[in-house]
């Protein structure tokens, strides 16, 4: 797959160089549909009952994924990946959803350790143990991997626990890291990454894809704040954070910020194919009502997350952003 290289220093767009390709709304009139999104929603939807409380206890998430599996086989990835496709042409395609483990390929050598935080179906790290055979894997998740109808590598080992804590891997032990929209759940981050730097070995490397915000939460107003807690909550997560607070908290855990690339823009055309789905419920009013009364709230709350992620990212809200983390 080709990718569109940044350099360390690099935090712009991951695909300014072929800006002539892809095409967005003027963000001033994302932020003014977000808006109308939003007041159109409370008139249906209990919003702040999506919103109320802590959504993102070990039990939350592990239902959050659970109720929501069909979701991400149907509107995802068949093949079981869960993440975002980025798409640095512009054009979606099926192959987009290689992007985040091709940058984690680059760091693999022969005889690497390598772990994946948050494995969930275990697409990711199948894929990348059989493309390094000689490499050995480690996954970590709150659930074991369901091992019917997959090909699982000798060179795999699973382990279902909670990546808070690390304690039975030695210190200095692992090569390289990732964690693909998973961290996104934790409110304790800073536990996370100290236990990612106790694990990594010197100069290894933590490759992380996840949210933020472009500023702190309290420079919004107060119908983007909302639109902010559903989408995160919504998602069994904590509250995002801004870029900036997530980095101050990699250095205040030991990592330095190697790269840094802002690629919401080429994740647009995968927001607007989830966004198109969303709509076809959120605006027949009727038939909103009718199926947010049969369906579980962790259900409904990912369909509002697609129908407001494409205009969170175009307007500027919310970005989406790769980090490469090194132990010193």
């Amino acid at each position: 797959m080709t990718k569109n290289p940044q350099s360390a220093s690099s935090a712009g767009d991951s695909s300014k160089t072929r800006k002539s390709i892809i095409t967005k709304m003027n963000p001033n009139y994302s932020n003014y549909k977000l808006h109308a999104k939003m007041a159109a929603m409370e008139k249906y939807i209990n919003i702040d009952k999506l919103i109320d409380g802590d959504k993102n206890s070990i039990k939350q998430i592990r239902s959050y994924y659970r109720i929501n599996n069909w979701a991400y086989r149907r509107y995802h990835s068949q093949d079981g990946f869960m993440h975002f496709r980025v798409s640095p042409n512009g054009c979606f395609t099926d192959e987009d959803i290689y992007y985040q483990p091709d940058c984690v390929s680059e760091f693999i050598k022969p005889n690497s350790v390598v772990m994946e935080l948050g494995f969930g179906q275990g697409a990711n790290l199948l894929y990348l143990a059989h493309c390094h055979p000689e490499a050995r894997f480690i996954g970590v998740d709150l659930s074991p991997l369901k091992k019917k109808g997959k090909d699982i590598p000798s060179n795999v080992t699973t382990y279902e626990l909670d990546y808070n804590d690390l304690s039975q891997f030695s210190d200095n032990s692992v090569d390289v890291m990732y964690a693909f929209e998973t961290i996104v759940h934790n409110s304790h981050k800073e536990k996370v990454y100290s236990e990612v730097h106790r694990v990594l070995k010197p100069g290894g490397v933590i490759i992380v894809f996840d949210y933020a915000l472009a500023s702190r939460l309290e420079t919004y107003d107060a119908v983007v704040q909302k639109a902010i807690a559903v989408t995160s909550k919504g998602g069994a997560s904590a509250m995002i954070e801004s870029q900036e607070e997530l980095n101050d908290c990699y250095v205040k855990c030991g990592l330095k910020v190697e790269k840094c690339v802002n690629h919401t823009r080429a994740t647009l055309p995968d927001l607007k194919r989830l966004e198109r789905k969303a709509a076809k419920i959120l605006e027949r009013p009727k038939l909103a009502r009718l199926l947010f009364w049969l369906l579980p709230d962790q259900f409904v709350s990912n369909i509002v997350i697609g129908y407001l992620g494409y205009d969170g990212g175009n307007a500027g809200v919310g970005a989406y952003w790769e980090w490469v983390l090194r132990k010193p």
